[in-house]
């Protein structure tokens, strides 16, 4: 009888991945040199929800034979809530006062809806150029429909046998990458490609397909090797690194096999800080700076954008503008995390 594993607690190497992941897409936003492929850091993300948000739903089903979707999506809007309504108050505020007539004012509301709906993803993948000051709100739209999805499909496979859920989760990731083959092969907006969300479930649920596996114990052996594991482990890591200084979201490469390698990377540096948590890399990810702004990660991904624009709008620029856009937007996450999101945290139970 093969071990199931239990996830318990927070992974502080896990928390380092979100820490590595945001910077990665802070330095792409900013336009650092170096740095034109970190938007990939969306899609660590992108695996690394698919991975957490299955494994609470396996043990949960494990323990009680049923999912509570009442307590599952409550506890969610929990978690992102809060903080996205600060963000988005302040937003209005500042921007509102800044602009300069009726008009765009009315567009920063509307846009503001469209991120509090989580609908900025399919404005920008059908090229209607909203929401734009928010525009890196089309990620948290994709997060909140696999939310939405995810407990009601696991929901059905968890009644069939290990295997057939497994081999479930592999049919729906050939699927989400089948249909953006054929959008690309069809002549498809790169909008349309980069942010709808069936071209990016497969980064979600090869997550999801991960958590199956090690909630299953098929991936018990991957502790003990003492050559495969670091091999790929260490492939896997330069090749997210080539990726974050050569990825281009605007090629046909991207989307026909570099995405599937970049969540199958993703998932291989997971299943390594599980299942080797003395391993190098596990030690590297545990720093604490990188924890820091793991915990942290939400709130800057939620805040570094806005300010980012309000920065240039105000007519900073160049490096003076990339520094005070990060110490504005960690003074904002810091004050999200211990004003809004820790109190909010607390009614979780």
């Amino acid at each position: 009888m093969s071990y199931t594993p239990r996830l318990s607690g927070t992974v502080p190497a896990l928390n380092g991945l979100r820490g590595i992941a945001v910077v990665m897409v802070f330095l792409f936003h900013v336009g650092v040199p170096g740095f034109s492929g970190s938007f990939i850091g969306v899609d660590i993300f992108f695996v690394l929800s698919g991975f957490l948000i299955s494994v609470l739903l396996l043990q949960e089903y494990q323990s009680n034979q049923r999912i509570n979707f009442k307590k599952f999506y409550l506890r969610r809007a929990v978690r992102l809530l809060p903080a996205l309504l600060f963000m988005l108050a302040v937003y209005l505020l500042l921007f509102m006062l800044a602009s300069p007539d009726a008009a765009t004012r009315i567009r920063h509301l509307q846009d503001a809806f469209l991120v509090l709906f989580y609908a900025s993803n399919w404005t920008r993948a059908f090229e209607l150029g909203r929401p734009y000051t928010l525009g890196h709100c089309w990620s948290l739209s994709i997060e909140e429909q696999f939310y939405t999805l995810c407990p009601l499909i696991l929901l059905l496979l968890l009644r069939c046998g290990a295997r057939i859920r497994i081999g479930g989760v592999l049919l729906l990731v050939c699927i989400s990458w089948s249909w953006r083959l054929w959008l690309l092969s069809h002549e498809a907006s790169w909008d349309r490609l980069y942010n709808g969300f069936g071209c990016r479930a497969d980064m979600l649920l090869i997550g999801c397909l991960l958590a199956c596996l090690w909630n299953a114990g098929m991936l018990n052996r991957w502790g003990r090797s003492v050559f495969l594991a670091p091999v790929l482990t260490a492939a896997s890591c330069l090749f997210l690194i080539v990726m974050g200084y050569k990825a281009d979201w605007q090629s046909a490469v991207l989307y026909s096999w570099q995405y599937t390698l970049i969540a199958l990377a993703t998932a291989v540096v997971i299943l390594d800080v599980l299942m080797r948590p003395h391993a190098l890399g596990s030690r590297i990810l545990s720093q604490s700076a990188l924890v820091s702004l793991g915990v942290l990660s939400y709130a800057i991904y939620l805040w570094h954008y806005p300010v980012l624009h309000y920065c240039t709008l105000m007519g900073v620029h160049g490096t003076a503008g990339i520094i005070l856009t990060a110490v504005v937007t960690l003074g904002f996450a810091v004050l999200s995390r211990h004003v809004v999101e820790k109190p909010a945290l607390r009614l979780r139970p």
